[in-house]
């Protein structure tokens, strides 16, 4: 008799295990509609409308260069290229390049077919990466991306995740770089397919063929280069003729390229870098339509910002910006720069720059939270800081403050248990998404506010 029981209780475990897993599974089906959002509140005329100071310059070019400047040079979370050179450490690249190794390592990643990555898949790498070929004193080389280019923590093109099946995040995605973007030059793999160099928001490698090296001063000269247009559309793409019939690739918000002249009324040519025979650098003509620029940089305005960030409203999640599109912080990051600012990469350097308004633990009151938001925040220019998420605020409406964020999902409560939301895309909510779950809502994880000014 009791052997029987114990059957039935060994069969009911198994049924309500799998049903848990069936559950979960349910669960992680991308919501249609986030809670607490209202149809209005998908427009960016919504936010504007209750923002007093929609018009106001949050900061004019000149403080903007400023407050670039402290983000380089006090805060070290960005770089100009042009200042890395004209030698560099082997002895440092190496330590750094080595570091990185033995973190990947130590994390014990899987490959796609969900198979554990062994230590032969590392030694190949030490081989690739050439160590013995760093000398004691780098002579740095400049360069440009002149075709977009994933920036890889490894020279692989190998995606290694954290979790068997876990796709959506690849552990060797630094970040991606487009057309224009400047380098600086340390180091190339052994294989000679993969260059080591420094981008103004972070180092990593990248495919040799999508970058064209130059000299020092042609890297100066195509910096500088007045007037200059910034794209202001969500993807804009590029051509090498006028009549817009040739294509040559797309770049995301915040690129700038110098101007060359007006084709007609929707047409205006731009220089890009390119790569002639031999590899040797030179700039080409291409072409673009004006309605995905503007001429110079756009006023940091917090209309502006806001409408910036709602062009990218649903935009797909890239973790690193796999695919070609952005994850929290380059979301950011492409907003911010059209209006010249330029962010660092991830999300807890973001919220160390400009003004800091508040600062807490998971455990902080969310009352005092809210007060910071409520008296201190701006729409438009306060960005808001989780652990490895940031956020843009926009406002408040009916007592409750409001975000525009690129995210991958939310938790909630199920039951005794929570279930993942996946989000995959930008998307407007308030603070009590996640309200609940284990994690807690995302007023309860706040970290950090800061104006970005």
């Amino acid at each position: 008799m009791m052997k029987k029981i114990s059957y039935f209780i060994f069969i009911f475990c198994l049924l309500f295990i799998s049903a848990c897993q069936r559950e979960g599974k349910r669960g992680y089906a991308p919501p249609a509609v986030i809670p607490n959002t209202t149809r209005e509140m998908k427009s960016p005329g919504f936010w504007i409308s209750r923002n007093s100071f929609a018009d106001k310059v949050v900061l004019d070019s000149s403080a903007i260069a400023l407050f670039n400047s402290e983000v380089e040079c006090k805060l070290g979370l960005t770089e100009d290229v042009a200042k890395i050179g004209p030698s560099y450490s082997g002895e440092e690249l190496s330590s750094f390049l080595e570091k990185e190794l033995k973190g990947l390592f130590l994390n014990k990643l899987f490959d796609k077919n969900a198979k554990r990555i062994d230590n032969s898949f590392y030694r190949a790498i030490r081989e690739e990466i050439n160590f013995s070929a760093i000398p004691v004193g780098i002579n740095v080389r400049y360069g440009f991306i002149r075709h977009y280019a994933d920036q890889r923590i490894l020279p692989t093109e190998e995606a290694l995740f954290s979790q068997p099946g876990d796709v959506e995040f690849d552990e060797l995605q630094n970040s991606s770089l487009d057309i224009g973007t400047p380098l600086a030059v340390l180091h190339e793999s052994k294989d000679g397919l993969w260059i080591y160099a420094h981008s103004p928001a972070s180092p990593g490698w990248v495919r040799k063929d999508r970058v064209v090296i130059c000299t020092f001063a042609e890297l100066k000269s195509y910096l500088e280069k007045e007037p200059f247009v910034v794209v202001t559309n969500t993807k804009a793409d590029i051509f090498l003729d006028p009549g817009l019939t040739q294509y040559f690739d797309y770049v995301r918000m915040g690129v700038r390229f110098p101007v060359k002249k007006d084709i007609n009324s929707g047409v205006i040519q731009i220089s890009i870098p390119f790569q002639v025979d031999g590899g040797k650098f030179n700039k080409r003509n291409a072409y673009m339509r004006k309605e995905d620029i503007n001429s110079g940089y756009l006023l940091y305005t917090p209309r502006n910002i806001i409408q910036q960030a709602f062009k990218l409203l649903n935009a797909p999640y890239g973790w690193g910006g796999m695919n070609g599109e952005q994850d929290c912080s380059s979301f950011l990051q492409e907003i911010f720069s059209t209006v010249g600012i330029y962010l660092p990469r991830n999300s807890q350097a973001q919220c160390k720059v400009g003004k800091q308004l508040g600062s807490f633990t998971e455990k902080t009151n969310s009352a005092s939270k809210l007060l910071i938001l409520d008296k201190l925040a701006i729409g438009g220019a306060t960005i808001l800081q989780l652990k490895g998420h940031v956020l843009l605020y926009l406002g408040s409406y009916k007592g409750s403050p409001y975000v525009i964020h690129e995210t991958h999902g939310y938790r909630q409560k199920k039951g005794w248990k929570d279930i993942l939301c996946a989000v995959n895309r930008v998307v407007v909510s308030d603070l009590s998404l996640g309200q609940g779950s284990k994690n807690g809502s995302l007023l309860e994880r706040l970290l950090s506010i800061c104006n970005v000014n």
